[in-house]
C-alpha cells in the first residue's frame, strides 16, 4: 500500500521531465537522489514537485480511474484477455487480485507524494518563496491531489487508512489501521476547502478554484448535502451558466493531461483491432440502449466498426506510437449541471431542476421534460448515465448511492458483498494493523 521512499527522487527524476515541458514548466535538470529535507529548497524544486502529484495521478491511470469501476457497473463489458479484469465484470474480485492491488497502491502512491510536499514546503526560506500565494497554490495543488486520490479510495473500499504524513520508512509506521470513510470525508472537504480558498488559476498545471469547488459538489452529493451541493456546483460553473453554447466534451472543468511523450494507452484499450486497439473493454447493451433515438451524445460515446462497437470517448487512435494524447476528463460543466438540478429537486425546487436538465437535453438535441417528487430520481439517474458514459465512474457510483445497486446490477451478480471491493491481500500481509473488508471474496 505504502510505497517506500528514503529520498524523495520522485520530486524531480520521477517525474520524469516529460510532463515539466507540456506543462509548461521551467526547466529543470533531473537528480538522481535528494535527501528528503533538501529536496524542495526553492521555487524551481517546488514546481518539479507538485508537477510529481500530477505525474502520480497520471499511473495506472485505465485501471485506476476508468476501467475498474466502469465494468464494475452496467456501463462496460469486459472483452479482454486479463483474468484480473474480467473478476470486476463478474463482481468476483479475488483479494489477490492484481489489478485491484495496483488500483489502491497508485491512489497511496499519490497520496505520498503529496504528503511529502505537504511536510516540507511549508517549513524552506529561500527568497523565490516569499511569495505566500505561490507557495500556498502548490501546497493547494498537494491537497487537491491527496483529496481526489482519497476520494476515488472511499468510493472503492470504504475505511481506508488515513494517513498525513510521509511514509519513507519500513517499520512500525507501516502498520496503519483503517478509518472510518466519514474521517476520510472530512479530510477530503478540508483539503479541497484549503484548495479552493488557495489556488492560483493563472499558477497551476491544471487545478483551478472552480475545479475545487467542483469536486466539493461532488461529495457534497454523495453525502446528500444538498445545499452545500448546489452552492459549490453554482460556484464552480457560475450563475449565468450556459451549457448549450459549450460543444459537448468541451465543457471541462478539470482533466488530466497528456502529451505525445508522456502519453496514455486509454484509446488502445478502447479501440477495436480493426484500429490496432487492444478492445478490452467495450460498451454495454445497456449503455447502448440507454441512449434516445434522437440523442446526439450517442455518436460521441460510442462507435461501430465492421460489426464491433467500441467507445471513443478516448480517440486518439495514433495507436503505432504507442503514446496517445487523450485526456482523462474528471469534472465538467454538465455534471456540475446536473448536480444543480438534482439538489434543487430533492430540496423541493422543481422549476430550477427542470430548467437544469433540459439545458443539458437541449444540447443532446432531446425534448424538454418536467421534473416531479415522482420522476427526478430515475431521470437525473439516466441523464448522468448517457452524458457522463465511460468517463470516469459515475454510473457505479451513482447507482450505489442512490440505493439501487442490487435493483440494477444484481441481474449481473452483484450482491450486498459488492458495495466495497476487499482490500488486496498483500497489503493486509503487509500492515499487520489493516483488517480485511467485511464480506470480501477471500
Amino acid at each position: 500500500m505504502l510505497k517506500q521512499y528514503n529520498s524523495l527522487i520522485w520530486l524531480v527524476f520521477l517525474v520524469g521531465f516529460t510532463s515539466c515541458d507540456y506543462f509548461d514548466m521551467d526547466a529543470i535538470d533531473p537528480i538522481d537522489a535528494v535527501p528528503a529535507e533538501a529536496a524542495i529548497t526553492d521555487a524551481t524544486s517546488a514546481r518539479a514537485a507538485r508537477a510529481g502529484v500530477y505525474d502520480a495521478l497520471q499511473d495506472n491511470s485505465f485501471d485506476r480511474h476508468l476501467a475498474g469501476y466502469q465494468y464494475y457497473s452496467d456501463e462496460a463489458d469486459w472483452t479482454g484477455t486479463f483474468p484480473t479484469r474480467e473478476e470486476f465484470d463478474i463482481y468476483s474480485v479475488q483479494t489477490g487480485n492484481s489489478t485491484l492491488a495496483g488500483m489502491f497502491s497508485s491512489h497511496y502512491y499519490t497520496i505520498n507524494v503529496a504528503n511529502n510536499i505537504l511536510e516540507i514546503l511549508p517549513s524552506v526560506e529561500d527568497p523565490t518563496l516569499s511569495d505566500d500565494a505561490f507557495r500556498n497554490s502548490i501546497l493547494a495543488e498537494a491537497r487537491f491531489g491527496r483529496a481526489f486520490a482519497y476520494l476515488e479510495l472511499v468510493l472503492g473500499w470504504g475505511d481506508v487508512p488515513l494517513i498525513l504524513t510521509p511514509t519513507r520508512g519500513v517499520g512500525e509506521e507501516l502498520n496503519v489501521p483503517k478509518d472510518p470513510a466519514s474521517a476520510v470525508y472530512a479530510q477530503i472537504i478540508s483539503d479541497l476547502e484549503f484548495a479552493a480558498a488557495n489556488l492560483q488559476d493563472n499558477l497551476t498545471l491544471g487545478m483551478t478554484k472552480a475545479a475545487a469547488n467542483a469536486l466539493l459538489a461532488r461529495v457534497a452529493l454523495y453525502q446528500e448535502r444538498w445545499q452545500d451541493a448546489l452552492n459549490y456546483a453554482t460556484l464552480a460553473i457560475g450563475e449565468d451558466y450556459d451549457l448549450t453554447s459549450i460543444p459537448y466534451m468541451e465543457d471541462e472543468i478539470w482533466f488530466l493531461k497528456y502529451s505525445s511523450t508522456d502519453g496514455n494507452s486509454l484509446a488502445f484499450f478502447y479501440a477495436p483491432s480493426a484500429l490496432n486497439g487492444r478492445l478490452s473493454i467495450s460498451p454495454s447493451s445497456e449503455l447502448i440502449n440507454a441512449f434516445e433515438p434522437s440523442d446526439l451524445r450517442k455518436d460521441q460515446t460510442i462507435a461501430e466498426l465492421d460489426g464491433v462497437v467500441y467507445g471513443i470517448k478516448y480517440d486518439d487512435f495514433n495507436l503505432a506510437s504507442g503514446s496517445q494524447t487523450d485526456p482523462i476528463r474528471f469534472i465538467r460543466g454538465a455534471e456540475m449541471v446536473l448536480i444543480i438540478a438534482e439538489a434543487s429537486a430533492r430540496l423541493g425546487d422543481f422549476d430550477t431542476a427542470t430548467e437544469m436538465i433540459n439545458m443539458v437535453r437541449e444540447r443532446a438535441g432531446l425534448d424538454d421534460i418536467e421534473l416531479n417528487a415522482n420522476n427526478f430520481e430515475d431521470a437525473i439517474l439516466q441523464e448522468r448515465f448517457v452524458e457522463l458514459a465511460l468517463e470516469s465512474g459515475h454510473r457505479l457510483w451513482d447507482v450505489r448511492r442512490m440505493g439501487r445497486a442490487l435493483e440494477i446490477f444484481g441481474p449481473g451478480g452483484y450482491d450486498a458483498c459488492d458495495h466495497v471491493w476487499p482490500l488486496p491481500q498483500r497489503e493486509i500481509d503487509r500492515n499487520t494493523a489493516l483488517e480485511q473488508n467485511d464480506c470480501c471474496n477471500c
